[in-house]
């Protein structure tokens, strides 16, 4: 049987921007790469597999459901909990051998009940004022003396992440990455051998002086650039492609499309592709990752060539314009903009 709609994923592309992050890191300083929502879309433990193969010292995932996946995988690496636990889950943190992330003293003792023949190592998390979770840096001291009492836990990492957007709030965010550093400091001469890490992708870029003990690299992993420095050695893994299942040529001035709003400005040749809003189509990336002016219109790709939508994306398809794309034919692939983590699970992935 053909697909009629996949998304192909280059692990080579995954292997160079791994290098990529790797050339950019301070002496001393681990890797942790991030898998998180099925690794942005790309498949969790395919890019697992080439982040640990490639020197990436341990996993970062949100939930013990992402980490039991990958333990099902055969994935043994490392593997950091992003999100602070519940506490109900502290059994399944012990069970797959995770580091887990806390903020609050009942999440340790669940974890301390939980642990049987090793220690759980945790990181404790504070939190910047991007408010989703995190203890008050104020707290900090009288949190981890309390943390002493639970025998069975190891305080392995200090952590945050703070609300930086690229363009927006960096005078802001060189202050919080400056108090971050000197609690993980004070931190540090009690604890030796802390991992203190504030660095994702965009702070490794626009602040790489602060990349502390450990870098958590999402998005360059995948050749997404958010951040205020350019690069232009990063490479795209993903490509969303459907093929054409009809063609029709539609004369100038006939409308076409739901609610006839579309009105053919010329003679043109239009192509129908079987994927839609249900697949992820248009489902647009934040506003600081693109800008839709006045007139934007979405495209797909033909052999080079761009070929614009026309009219509303349905939920399983969509029509194109294709008069520029010479005997463009059915059962051609279109390549078309999909935001990755938006795209559906149900699509067939093929692996580069």
């Amino acid at each position: 049987m053909t697909d009629l709609k996949w998304v192909e994923i280059d692990l080579a592309a995954i292997r160079a921007n791994l290098r990529w992050v790797r050339s950019r890191l301070s002496p001393g300083a681990a890797l942790m790469a991030v898998v998180k929502a099925d690794a942005y879309g790309h498949g969790a433990a395919a890019v697992a597999r080439q982040a640990v193969a490639n020197g990436a010292s341990c996993l970062g995932v949100l939930t013990t459901a992402e980490a039991e996946a990958l333990r099902q995988s055969g994935i043994a690496a490392p593997i950091v909990l992003l999100a602070p636990i519940v506490p109900p889950n502290a059994a399944q943190v012990a069970r797959l051998r995770l580091t887990a992330t806390i903020d609050d003293l009942d999440q340790a003792a669940a974890l301390d009940r939980a642990a049987k023949r090793e220690r759980l190592g945790v990181h404790v998390d504070l939190d910047f004022g991007l408010g989703r979770w995190g203890l008050p840096p104020r707290r900090l001291a009288a949190f981890l003396d309390a943390l002493r009492r639970f025998k069975r836990l190891e305080f392995k990492g200090l952590s945050t992440h703070i609300d930086y957007v690229a363009g927006k709030n960096a005078v802001e965010a060189e202050e919080k990455l400056r108090s971050f550093a000197k609690l993980a400091a004070a931190a540090k001469r009690r604890h030796p051998g802390l991992l203190a890490h504030a660095a994702n992708s965009s702070v490794l870029l626009d602040f790489p002086h602060w990349q502390l003990d450990m870098v958590r690299v999402g998005n360059l992993l995948y050749g997404i650039n958010a951040a205020k420095a350019k690069t232009d050695s990063l490479k795209n893994p993903w490509t969303f492609q459907a093929r054409i299942i009809a063609l029709h040529d539609v004369p100038r001035g006939r409308s076409i499309g739901y609610a006839s709003e579309y009105v053919a400005a010329r003679a043109m040749r239009v192509a129908t592709l079987p994927a839609g809003y249900a697949d992820g189509l248009t489902m647009e990336p934040a506003e600081r990752l693109i800008s839709f002016g006045p007139g934007f219109q979405y495209w797909g790709t033909l052999r080079g060539v761009r070929t614009p939508f026309i009219g509303r994306v349905g939920i399983s398809h969509v029509l194109v314009d294709v008069t520029d794309v010479k005997d463009a034919a059915v059962g051609e692939a279109v390549a078309l903009p999909i935001r990755r983590t938006a795209a559906s699970s149900n699509l067939p992935r093929r692996y580069l």
